[in-house]
């Protein structure tokens, strides 16, 4: 394989390296808030944070792909899109925040705190999100890698510093898991960004490409906590946390994959030439970028696991490793729909996504029928495999002879 030029001071790696970081500081935090809640308070946890992820994200109508997209590819400052967009996003971001606080005070038994604490954290995930985007569109790679990794880390200093003390609750780590994004979003926001003013799109041009790439963008088979929905909702709490015990390992792989896929989408956009080489080099680099992180963590899994969340979460050892191996293909997934937006099919990306997403929600729900202790890790490989697969033939088509060729 090829390395790319100057492959230590390249931009993708800055973002994967910060994405190692971020991964290190869950291994961190994710035990250490297991021993402090035990299984079944870390699956409440995880319930009312896929809660307060996954409907912010779908709140934001793939807006930040519309300004990563526009921005990369006409080399406009993003900072004079988000301003054409920024009253109708308000009004997203506080009806969104209204909508989860209430719902959060539902699944909580009418705790006003906890949904005191959830509007903050959606006002702050909406526009760390999209602060993030514009720094994505402005080619400002090393800022995007560092603010892309404080939560992470800011989460896991706190946890750790309560681990200590021996004090938290589910509403405690909740605000704290939040408070790095109000951070990302306070200083994302006010960065400066490069790029002119010339051939800025219309309102209604940001909004209809968001809402063509948003699904693919959102990934929600696996990043919007809708899997950790169903089977909380379909087994309980006590399996909802094995499988995030399960799910602290999937996400290395993932989250390395789509901190390339973050860099690989927008440079794509801004190329006017050599875009098949672009992308064979970069799905190969991130192949063996998967499969090297996979082995790396299938090697210390069991010990690790067992070590790090106690004799009570060694259940989830066959799981974690199947969940392992899902994350490559998800990660991978998570390359190939970059490609797509960054070539302009984000409505093909989009229906792959959906197809990969029905097959888990049909994988999930069946389990009311027959539970096996991997099934849910098996659910995610054949969902990250359908949509691999589409995806993978539209790319090939898109990079054809003939596609490229024609008017």
């Amino acid at each position: 394989m090829t390395v790319p030029r100057g492959a230590l001071g390249h931009p993708a790696v800055a973002v994967v390296a910060s994405s190692v970081v971020a991964q290190l500081a869950l291994l961190v935090s994710g035990p250490l808030v297991v021993r402090l809640l035990g299984v079944s308070g870390r699956g409440e946890l995880a319930l009312v944070w896929s809660v307060v992820l996954g409907t912010s994200q779908l709140a934001m109508l793939g807006l930040p792909s519309a300004v990563t997209w526009f921005a990369a590819s006409r080399g406009i400052d993003p900072a004079r899109i988000i301003a054409e967009l920024r009253r109708g996003y308000l009004v997203q971001v506080v009806v969104t925040a209204l909508a989860v606080g209430a719902a959060v005070a539902l699944l909580s038994g009418g705790g006003w705190l906890r949904a005191v604490v959830a509007v903050a954290g959606v006002v702050a995930l909406m526009l760390a999100v999209l602060g993030l985007a514009a720094l994505q569109g402005a080619g400002r790679f090393g800022a995007f890698a560092i603010l892309q990794a404080l939560p992470a880390v800011l989460y896991a200093t706190a946890v750790t510093t309560l681990f200590l003390l021996d004090s938290g609750s589910v509403t405690a780590l909740l605000a704290l898991s939040l408070a790095g994004w109000a951070v990302v979003a306070a200083v994302s926001m006010t960065l400066s960004t490069s790029g002119s003013g010339a051939d800025l799109p219309s309102v209604g041009e940001a909004r209809s490409y968001g809402r063509r790439a948003m699904i693919a963008g959102l990934a929600p088979i696996d990043t919007l906590g809708l899997e950790q929905v169903l089977l909380g909702l379909v087994t309980g709490h006590y399996v909802l946390g094995l499988f995030v015990v399960g799910w602290a390992f999937e996400t290395g792989p993932v989250m390395v994959l789509a901190a390339l896929a973050a860099f690989v989408g927008p440079r794509l956009s801004a190329l006017r030439i050599g875009r098949p080489e672009f992308v064979r080099r970069w799905l190969l680099i991130a192949l063996g970028l998967g499969v090297a992180v996979c082995l790396a963590i299938q090697l210390v899994l069991a010990p690790v696991l067992v070590w790090a969340f106690g004799a009570e979460a060694e259940p989830a050892v066959d799981l974690a490793r199947v969940l392992t191996v899902a994350g490559v293909i998800l990660g991978l997934r998570r390359i190939t729909a970059a490609c797509l937006v960054g070539l302009g099919h984000a409505t093909e990306a989009t229906v792959a996504e959906l197809v990969g997403l029905a097959t888990m929600v049909l994988g999930m729900l069946m389990m009311t029928l027959a539970y096996d202790p991997i099934l849910p890790g098996l659910v995610l490989i054949a969902a990250g495999t359908v949509t691999l697969f589409g995806q993978s033939l539209v790319l090939i088509r898109a990079l054809s002879p003939a596609v490229r060729a024609s008017p």
